[in-house]
């Protein structure tokens, strides 16, 4: 027994050892395996960190946008979403959808071709990134008149745009204060400052000057009238803080006069923005500067217009709908008379006796119509009243030209011909009628037309009838000497030979 007890618990030690050595081989195997991963998970760290110290930061602020033409006023922001993420003519909406930088966006684009959403092609495209961030307008606005003006424009843009935000507003509970006290933003504070501009009246008066301002550079060779442009650094930099908040804060483009609505929202937060440009080489002149400050506060009139719609008189003259109105002309149009005692409606085919039982049937089974109706009517009307509507720019009248522009052309005639010349067929200035043809011939004849170009050249020879001798081909070639007495013939001369004669001359 002890024996077998020996071997037994020697076969059980070998057994343990045995499985000891092979738990230390994992061990050594799997130690051998981390060690052989170690340095591809090295090599793999290496140009992450490489990566991370030549490359710059990650630039959040790009990233990449489907552009969609055409979306349905009844499609909501949440359907476009959820569309976007699985990836007639009338009212239509134009949206962007942003995404990370990081995704492909073409294949996104692709997905999206045939989905329809609500009956309503979306028309996904990918939106190119922005070109020239930062554009330039004209150098004249770094002339100090100018740079005073606007910032005079610009803090007056501020404080309305803040009053329609509740920006830096009063405490609710307390009185509003009066609109002639300075804003209680600080960046308006000590405006008045610089809007102030200092004069020499007492110099002027002890001098016995004219009153004007004395020229504070001596004057140069050329027109008296013109002045350089003069760059005042302290006055821009305190624009600029100006510019700057409108740009940022309510996301209006100062010297593009123009704002940007849902700017946060779009697939760049601060897309563009126009700068001063570099100053004018040449003088300028009083006039300019007072042009430019003209056009440019006109420019800013509808941004500094507080009102959100229109009155109801204003309404009413532009087309306001009654509601009521415009339920009885619907009801009106499907109510058809058949015959005596016999009307229809076309909306469900059935006939009736009467109106009365048509129009009570509508009002009963078809009522999801004349909500419509009522949702059509009430969608116009908010249009109509908005004052910011979208609407086509309005087109100036040309201004007539001066009498200097209208050119007068002599009416002569050619010696020997009964009829005085006439032009080529040409354009005509718009709005003017078409002179009669009075005869055949290769000059030119034009009654005093108010026009800003050269008057029409006289035709070469042979331009008969419009040119149309020259142009058809036939009667002669441009340019080629012909009888001014004879008319030109477009027919092709028609040559007569004996075919029995001998073939002396090649005629072919």
């Amino acid at each position: 027994g002890d024996d077998s007890f020996d071997e037994g618990s020697v076969s059980e030690s070998e057994s343990e050892s045995e499985s000891g050595q092979a738990e230390e081989d994992k061990e050594e195997t799997e130690e051998a395996l981390k060690e052989k991963e170690k340095p591809k998970e090295e090599e793999r760290e290496k140009p992450k960190d490489a990566a991370g110290l030549e490359c710059k930061p990650r630039p959040l602020h790009k990233t990449c946008s489907l552009f969609m033409r055409n979306i349905a006023p009844n499609i909501s922001r949440a359907e476009i979403i959820s569309v976007s993420g699985e990836v007639g003519v009338g009212f239509f909406r134009r949206g962007w959808v942003t995404f990370d930088r990081s995704v492909n966006i073409k294949e996104i684009c692709w997905n999206l071709q045939n989905i329809r959403l609500r009956e309503c092609e979306l028309s996904p495209g990918v939106n190119r990134d922005l070109t020239r961030r930062v554009r330039n307008i004209n150098g004249i606005t770094q002339h100090k008149q100018i740079v005073r003006n606007d910032i005079k424009l610009a803090a007056k843009l501020i404080h309305t745009l803040d009053d329609r935000t509740q920006l830096w507003a009063s405490e609710p509970g307390t009185p509003p204060l009066p609109t002639s006290l300075p804003s209680q933003n600080p960046i308006l504070k000590n405006i008045t400052d610089y809007l102030i501009e200092e004069v020499s009246a007492e110099e002027e008066e002890l001098l016995g000057s004219s009153g004007g301002a004395p020229p504070e550079e001596p004057p140069k060779e050329g027109n008296p009238a013109e002045i350089s442009v003069e760059r005042d650094e302290k006055l821009i930099k305190v624009l600029d803080k100006l510019l700057l908040y409108l740009r940022i804060v309510h996301s209006l483009d100062y010297y593009n006069t123009c704002e940007y609505p849902n700017e946060d929202e779009m697939p760049n937060r601060c897309g563009i923005i126009h700068v001063r440009g570099p100053m004018p080489p040449n003088r300028i002149s009083h006039g300019e500067v007072l042009e430019w400050q003209k056009t440019f506060e006109e420019k800013l009139t509808p941004l500094l217009s507080v009102r959100e719609s229109l009155s109801e008189e204003e309404a009413q003259k532009m087309g306001r709908k009654d509601p009521e109105q415009e339920v009885e002309k619907f009801v009106t149009s499907n109510t058809q008379e058949l015959g005596k005692d016999k009307w229809l409606c076309p909306l469900s085919g059935k006939k009736f006796k009467g109106p009365e039982f048509v129009r009570k049937h509508i009002f009963n089974k078809h009522a999801e119509k004349i909500e419509e109706v009522k949702k059509e009517v009430a969608f116009f009307n908010n249009f109509l009243t908005d004052a910011k509507r979208p609407a086509l720019p309005e087109i100036k009248p040309a201004q007539p030209p001066g009498p200097a522009q209208i050119i007068h052309v002599p009416v002569c005639l050619t010696p020997g011909l009964p009829y005085p010349h006439q032009t080529p067929q040409g354009l005509m200035p718009y709005g003017q009628p078409r002179p009669p043809i009075l005869g055949y011939g290769a000059g030119a004849v034009r009654p005093a037309v108010p026009t800003g170009g050269p008057p029409y050249p006289h035709a070469p020879y042979g331009a008969g009838r419009g040119n149309y001798d020259a142009f058809r081909g036939q009667g002669g070639y441009p340019g080629k000497p012909r009888s001014r007495m004879v008319r030109g013939d477009p027919r092709a001369i028609v040559e007569y030979r004996d075919l029995d004669a001998p073939d002396d001359v090649d005629f072919f």
